[in-house]
């Protein structure tokens, strides 16, 4: 029997075995292996928690990775291929810069993998591994195969599912569009509940990239999964847009089922920066106004993780004051602060290189800097040194030890639920840590 290894690199080794929150399961692994025939034995290796030993029994290697994890997969890769051991490598990063992957991979997979996988395999069986595969179409998630679930060993403060793939909406900054395609590709509502069902973990993080999705079909149907889940006895997080406030009996349907906190980029308090970003959806008449938003959902006793964006065009040092100021007024649970990142594959991107902008593109090596956290372009109104301490000055005004803990009582007293208030302290407290670990010795 030939033996399979999917691996999750980890940004430095390790980094997220002490960020609870953060570490999510590499559920896409775990589907990559349902669509592996049963004649192969399949590992998965999530180096966020385990050791990569080159010298392990495998025949052939996969790999997935985003795009500041790439320099660790190319080296991982490339001590493999020194042994012989055969690599495909795979995800956004990967698809995004398929020539780049090329050099340091046997094979790359282009888009989502689950059916030409298969066909992967029987190359590689054959001895006549092809150097590209990219995927014909995106594959149909109505009947999707049920996640290897058994092969994930670790620990994880959440177990993650996904119901739907997709988004329209196209930001500027965000690569998902151009990836998992603009429009809402749903799996069969009693498939996800049978999944659901078997985990035997209370806790939930449903990994769409919005939970509810846009218009009425998804509307109606986000409504039949929250009356399903009810019976489910999780408790789950999970991304939306704020066009959940508008659907009357949603967010308490939400809550209902175990919903207990929604990430949900904010991005910018200005609407011209909004509007510079794409991020049309936060400019409609009943979610522009962000207090009203967020005391609407937590006042159905579901806590917020609110995501702010720094660097754009538009800011200036004062635009972290200013938003320092609407996190602490708003009461907001949990924070993401994060730098404008030009992701490739971004629009974003596109606009800086045609403006010569980054400042780091000494690739793949200066990839690792693409991590939400550092400067790797030139901002229109400030230093990149002044962006990362204002940035860094930030995280510790509002997500600093002394200041998760209250916020995370806070939190407890409001939705009297754990898991919301340990998202509200840990998300807080775990970003910051991550920031300090990854830029520590960093100067720019």
């Amino acid at each position: 029997m030939k033996k399979i290894v999917l691996i999750s690199p980890a940004y430095r080794t390790k980094l997220l075995e002490k960020v609870r929150v953060l570490a999510l399961p590499p559920l896409n692994l775990a589907i990559l292996a349902s669509h592996t025939p049963e004649h192969y034995d399949v590992r998965i290796l999530d180096e966020a928690f385990d050791d990569i030993d080159y010298d392990m029994d495998a025949d052939l290697i996969g790999i997935t990775c985003m795009t500041p994890m790439a320099p660790r997969a190319y080296e991982i890769s490339s001590e493999f291929r020194k042994r012989g051991v055969p690599v495909v490598m795979g995800g956004i990063h990967a698809s995004m810069v398929t020539d780049e992957a090329a050099q340091f991979a046997d094979a790359v997979v282009v888009g989502e993998g689950e059916e030409i996988w298969p066909r992967v395999l029987a190359d590689f069986e054959r001895g006549e591994l092809k150097k590209i595969y990219a995927a014909p179409q995106r594959p149909d998630l109505e009947q999707a195969l049920l996640p290897r679930r058994e092969l994930l060993k670790n620990k994880y403060f959440v177990q993650t599912v996904q119901t739907s793939r997709g988004c329209p909406y196209n930001c500027k900054f965000c690569s998902v569009t151009r990836f998992n395609g603009g429009q809402y590709r749903m799996r069969d509502l009693d498939q996800v509940i049978a999944e659901i069902d078997s985990i035997k973990e209370k806790r939930l993080f449903l990994i769409d990239d919005n939970i509810i999705g846009s218009g009425p079909k998804c509307i109606e149907r986000a409504f039949k999964l929250f009356d399903r889940l009810r019976g489910c006895g999780k408790e789950w997080g999970g991304q939306t847009c704020l066009n959940i406030i508008e659907h009357d009996g949603l967010l308490k349907a939400a809550h209902k089922s175990g919903a207990r906190a929604f990430l949900i980029g904010f991005e910018s308090l200005r609407p011209s920066t909004l509007s510079s970003m794409n991020k049309m959806m936060n400019l409609r008449p009943n979610t522009q106004n962000f207090k009203d938003a967020i005391k609407k959902i937590q006042d159905h006793g579901i806590a917020i993780v609110g995501g702010f964006i720094f660097g754009t065009d538009d800011d200036t040092l004062e635009t972290f004051d200013r938003t320092l100021e609407f996190i602490i007024d708003s009461g907001i649970d949990a924070v993401q602060l994060s730098i404008q990142t030009p992701l490739p594959g971004t629009v974003l991107y596109r606009e800086l290189a045609a403006e010569n902008r980054i400042l780091l593109n000494d690739y793949p090596k200066d990839w690792e800097a693409y991590n939400i956290f550092e400067p790797v372009f030139q901002p229109a109104n400030m230093s990149p040194a002044e962006l990362y301490e204002g940035l860094v000055d930030a995280y510790k005004t509002v997500a600093s030890f002394k200041h998760s803990l209250p916020r995370g009582l806070k939190t407890l007293i409001r939705t009297k639920s754990l898991f919301s208030t340990g998202i509200s302290f840990f998300w807080n407290y775990d970003s910051h840590k991550a920031i300090s670990a990854m830029t520590k010795g960093k100067t720019f």
